[in-house]
């Protein structure tokens, strides 16, 4: 995989929505926004983990269009 194992970054040469383009949200309340977030999509495309190069709490999303969405815990794990 390509675009340092960002699943939306596979290949230039397909212009199909979510490929390209990363969505990044900071938020300084993570539980509540990953409650918000299961209400919304039927599944994540990233289960809550910690992202090993910010040491910070994420998820990942797709939004009606496709693209992919991170929501990352504002401060450290």
């Amino acid at each position: 995989m390509s675009g340092h194992e960002h699943p939306s970054l596979m290949s230039r040469d397909h212009g199909t929505p979510g490929n390209g383009l990363l969505l990044f949200f900071r938020v300084d309340d993570f539980d509540l926004a990953l409650q918000r977030a299961r209400s919304l999509v039927t599944r994540l495309e990233e289960e809550p983990h910690v992202n090993p190069n910010t040491q910070t709490k994420e998820f990942s999303l797709r939004d009606p269009d496709g693209y992919y969405v991170t929501i990352s815990a504002l401060s450290a794990a």
